[in-house]
């Protein structure tokens, strides 16, 4: 009798979820229900006893993902549903080093060193580097070259780069650092335990047993150490499943190997390959252009996506071709406002874009029209400072981190001054103490009575804070919000604000901190574990959970906007040196890739748009159509040169409107 975690499913979604052991590759193309396999496949293996809900390991790249399976599983086992372990690669060497700490050579409440600090942490070797001028060397860049000396395992080099060299000589001040801090970075979740399981075989051995079935999703976004940690996992019993779409792999410039999903039936030579052909999403016209596009790609698994259903909506895509830039962002923002009128909504159409730079165009025109946004990119939200703030407050209160500590010492301003830090860190230095306990010491270490008092009332307040946001007379949340407000930090943003309106931003940024952790509060116990795990999730960087279900355009990158959809789809600015981008677009097959990813976001409507002149550095140039779009067969798209011919009958509907809106009580004016 057939399970009925098979229900629903199609031949080739059945025969991946039907697998039991040995290595398995799942090309699943794009819109091809790829989690709702591996939802069947995880509940079947469960129910059937193939395997015990602790012996299989999900790792996915966001924890919405993971968060997403365990709740689709949950609901159908119940009871049965047992402890699966899904979560993020970080996340999952997290687990391993928190249960291995001391053979990894950290102290139990070892903490994580995020980006910035990392950055901070360069910046400071950096003062004591003479190979030439610091200010030249940009630390994202050392880390980057860092990063992948310690992927590799290189420790020295013979090159006459200057970056490189200075990576010879930071590299061991930075691990010394590390070790100081008691503290591992994001490389590191992933390194250690890849040096744990090399080095000691027991540890190995257990964690084989431990997780006798192992998924991964996403594959195709895999780096070297990623696919390391994965075979050594697996090495006992080759139980690997990888589940991904090497024409979707577009993060190649920030360390993802396609190479993992090309290669990997030649690395597991008794794998079973499975192609998702079948696309739930997108209508046979924009299928058409997506296979066209893709095809040209000479590296990649052969698949060809097939419409599942006869759309009832199945107009081909369109071209849309306008003189210059500014009557793009005007002609789109209209083109919206006519697929508003055939009935989608704000949230259903999506303006996608290859550099952050187009965005605005595009914003400044819905601004004019009134039409809600939603812009994805910028500062993300745990790079603002503030959250950077309040999270040192967190972290302090919790567990004593010197670079925790440092940032807040003096934030809001307390009188606590660089020549007290001078004496802190001689104490330091002196008697070889923590950052913390010197700061406590402050009296020894010479720092003045006016700011030792600092001192102690901050520690105070850290000791207090815990206890203060667990109060039940408010949420969390607002009780953090009070204590920001408490010791001034509401008043340190106003005064170092330009204005009003920035400063009421930045609080409301906040807000927003506090709102993410009442909701970690819904979901566990009011307790200080709950605030230690909510802090883990902060250091780990786990994305926001989804805003609210707001009316709103969205405009992203086509890098952000993968793995959504949407029905109403813009691609704006196909053009050469856009798309492919002149700067950043060196890897071409990838670029297309990309490409191919926006296209195959929608749904019902695409529409592209190119310019025939575009302003680059202060001159108007022209501009030609993006190879990839001249790749196209002509008879897949519906080009239109220049602004939508407007009816009789519209205008005239238009002007009705306009002059019903003049008759009625004037409108208050918004800022």
């Amino acid at each position: 009798m057939e399970s009925h975690w098979l229900n629903g499913l199609n031949s080739e979604q059945k025969e991946a979820a039907v697998h039991d052991h040995g290595p398995l590759l799942i090309l699943a193309g794009a819109g091809s229900g790829k989690t709702t396999v591996l939802v069947a496949r995880t509940g079947r293996l469960i129910e059937e006893k193939v395997v015990k809900p602790q012996e299989l390991c999900v790792m996915t790249f966001t924890n919405k993902a993971a968060r997403e399976l365990k709740h689709r599983v949950k609901s159908k086992l119940g009871e049965n549903f047992g402890s699966i372990w899904a979560g993020t690669f970080h996340s999952f060497g997290r687990q391993i080093l928190r249960e291995f700490y001391k053979e990894a050579g950290l102290p139990k409440t070892f903490g994580i060193l995020d980006p910035g600090d990392a950055s901070a942490i360069v910046k400071e070797v950096l003062k004591d580097f003479h190979l030439g001028d610091k200010t030249a060397y940009d630390a994202d860049k050392i880390l980057s070259i860092m990063s992948f000396w310690r992927e590799s395992g290189k420790t020295s080099t013979s090159s006459v780069d200057e970056y490189e060299q200075a990576v010879e000589w930071i590299l061991p001040h930075y691990h010394k650092k590390l070790k100081q801090l008691g503290m591992t970075d994001f490389d590191g979740l992933i390194l250690k335990p890849i040096e744990l399981m090399e080095k000691n075989q027991a540890i190995r051995e257990k964690l084989q047993t431990q997780f006798r079935q192992v998924m991964v999703d996403e594959f195709q976004d895999t780096n070297l150490m990623q696919m390391k940690l994965i075979r050594l996992l697996t090495a006992s019993h080759n139980n690997l499943t990888v589940v991904g779409d090497d024409d979707q792999s577009i993060y190649g410039w920030r360390g993802a190997c396609i190479k993992n999903i090309l290669d990997f039936p030649k690395q597991y030579r008794d794998c079973k390959v499975v192609r998702l052909e079948q696309n739930y999403r997108s209508s046979p016209a924009i299928l058409e252009v997506a296979n066209s596009i893709i095809a040209k790609n000479n590296e990649r698994h052969k698949k060809v996506l097939k419409p599942s259903k006869k759309n009832s909506e199945n107009s081909l895509p369109k071209i849309l071709v306008f003189e210059n830039e500014a009557e793009e962002g005007e002609q789109i923002a209209g083109e919206i406002q006519h697929y508003k009128k055939m009935g989608f909504k704000n949230r259903e159409i999506a303006v996608l874009y290859r550099s952050n730079g187009q965005g605005p165009i595009i914003e400044a025109e819905l601004r004019k029209m009134q039409v809600p946004y939603s812009m994805t990119g910028g500062t993300a939200f745990f790079d603002r400072k503030e959250t950077r703030d309040i999270l040192a407050y967190l972290k302090s209160a919790l567990k004593p981190s010197e670079l925790a500590l440092r940032r807040i010492l003096n934030t809001p301003p307390r009188g606590i001054g660089d020549k007290s830090l001078e004496h802190i860190e001689g104490l330091c230095e002196k008697r070889k103490l923590p950052f913390w306990k010197a700061a406590l010491e402050w009296q020894e270490a010479g720092v003045d009575e006016k700011a030792g008092a600092a001192i102690d009332n901050l520690f105070l307040l850290l000791k207090n804070l815990p206890v203060q946001l667990l109060a039940t007379t408010k949420t969390p949340g607002e009780n953090l919000c009070d204590f920001l407000v408490s010791i001034g930090y509401k008043s340190h943003l106003e005064k170092m604000a330009t204005n009003s309106l920035v400063a009421h931003n930045k609080w409301k940024l906040i807000e927003i901190f506090a709102r993410v952790l009442d909701r970690q509060f819904e979901k566990s116990t009011r307790s200080v574990e709950t605030l230690r795990d909510f802090v883990d999730s902060m250091e780990l960087r786990d994305t926001l959970e989804d805003k609210e279900n707001e009316d709103q355009v969205q405009l992203m990158t086509l890098h952000a906007c993968k793995g959504l959809e949407f029905p109403v789809v813009f691609l704006i600015g196909v053009e050469e040196d856009i798309l492919p981008h002149k700067t950043l677009g060196s890897d071409i097959p990838e670029e297309r890739r990309l490409f191919y990813v926006g296209v195959t976001r929608a749904q019902q409507h695409l529409i592209l748009s190119r310019v025939q002149k575009r302003q680059r550095h202060g001159k108007l140039l022209d501009s030609a159509p993006s190879r990839f779009l001249l790749e196209i067969p002509k008879n897949l798209m519906e080009e239109r040169v220049g602004p939508r011919t407007v009816s009789q009958e519209s205008r005239k509907a238009m002007l009705a409107e306009l002059f019903k809106k003049l008759d009625g009580p004037s409108a208050p004016i918004t800022r």
